[in-house]
């Protein structure tokens, strides 16, 4: 028989409790869980995470849901998910223990049935893994008791945030069944199909619209039979555990007067950043932040990468304190200092002499979800003429409407 763990926390980097977002009617966790209470031979399942005070909003969503249907852990070292799973396994009484990664809604039960088979009946090894890269993603099948080594080897920082990776890493140390997957399983393109960002859920989405206008279930073997699938997050980085995080801080400002074009484009590239890089973003609000010597400093001292979004008036009293160097972006607006890098969103594509100034159509800064509501699934409707407004506005002018309409 086998335990399962479903390993989640509520802080994660890009999403913020991201699995209580929806796919459809239904939680990602509810993907998951409901998926495997139809495995016959899962006889418990743990729900896995960090302290209780962090991921109460989860806790009181599976209780009221599930009620004694889950069982919980918790493990105070947040970043430490080799140790939780190490300390839960030490509880787990079944011979077979499966990790299921939290953002990972498509979960395959046949694929887990398969593998099970196959360990339970070569019971000297310890892991079952395939050589090559399945479509199936977050699942791990292991003899409960080998966690054991897993821990005593993952010693290094990289080994205990992603559990199990040391047995990829170093699989001379552990005994390690090969799983041949049969030919539907063998991954053939660059599709995720796990939630790490709002590109990958509005993707997911996406899919289960598709399915639903076949009358299909969400099930990954249903997914392998779309045709044409615009794939919303192929621009999403699969981050790599040796990745270096990147440092980038993002500097606008909102109010009544000013209003919240530039603080809407803001986010609309922090959200492209968060999606496309390794990153830690620091976003400052010259309105709300007091702390303008902080912002300074991340600056001037340490020349930290900074994106500058304001308008002209504010903008030009702002670069007045700050010391020069290569590693600023100025938005929507040109000055007289070579050293900084200036990005022009325009639709005419125009030409600048000068090296550090960038401008033109694949320079403009929108939000990708126009890209999800643009899906015909979403709207289907031929006639409905599409407006794409650019700032953060509630309206448009009507002078401006009636010049759209004229051309």
């Amino acid at each position: 028989m086998i335990t399962a763990i479903i390993n989640a926390r509520t802080t994660s980097e890009r999403l913020f409790k991201k699995h209580l977002y929806k796919i459809g009617n239904k939680t990602i966790l509810e993907h998951i869980i409901d998926k495997l209470k139809t495995v016959k031979k899962i006889e418990k399942i743990y729900f896995a995470t960090s302290s209780k005070e962090k991921n109460i909003e989860y806790v009181k969503f599976l209780k009221s849901k599930y009620k004694k249907k889950i069982n919980f852990f918790y493990y105070s070292k947040e970043n430490d998910v080799t140790g939780r799973v190490f300390h839960l396994t030490k509880k787990i009484k079944t011979k077979y223990t499966l990790t299921i990664s939290g953002d990972c809604p498509l979960i395959d039960t046949k694929y887990i049935n398969r593998i099970y088979k196959k360990l339970s009946e070569n019971s000297e090894y310890d892991f079952i893994y395939p050589k090559i890269l399945l479509i199936h993603e977050g699942i791990k099948l292991f003899k409960t008791s080998s966690w054991n080594l897993i821990n005593y080897y993952s010693r290094e920082k990289i080994f205990r945030e992603n559990p199990g990776f040391i047995v990829k890493e170093k699989p001379d140390k552990f005994k390690i069944l090969e799983y041949k997957p049969l030919k539907y399983e063998i991954k053939k393109k660059k599709i995720r199909y796990s939630v790490d960002t709002i590109s990958d859920l509005e993707f997911l989405n996406f899919i289960n619209l598709e399915l639903q206008k076949k009358k299909l279930s969400f099930e990954i073997q249903n997914v392998l039979k779309i045709k044409k699938l615009p794939i919303l997050n192929s621009h999403v980085l699969q981050r790599n555990p040796y990745d270096k995080k990147r440092l980038i801080n993002l500097i606008t400002i909102y109010n009544s007067s000013i209003g919240y074009g530039h603080y809407k484009r803001i986010l609309a590239l922090k959200r492209e950043l968060q999606e496309s890089y390794f990153c830690k973003i620091n976003t400052f609000l010259l309105n709300k932040n007091k702390s303008l010597k902080k912002i300074l400093d991340n600056i001037n001292k340490k020349k930290q990468l900074a994106i500058i979004d304001l308008p002209v008036n504010v903008l030009e009293i702002f670069v007045k304190k700050i010391s020069y160097h290569e590693k600023i972006i100025i938005i929507d607006k040109i000055l007289n200092n070579k050293k900084f890098t200036y990005i022009i969103p325009n639709l005419i594509n125009k030409r600048f002499k000068k090296a550090n100034i960038f401008s033109g159509l694949d320079k403009l800064i929108l939000n990708r979800s126009i890209n999800f509501q643009n899906t015909k699934y979403i709207n289907n409707n031929k006639n409905i003429k599409k407006l794409l407004m650019i700032g953060a506005s509630y309206s448009i002018d009507n002078e401006i409407l009636d010049f759209m309409k004229k051309i």
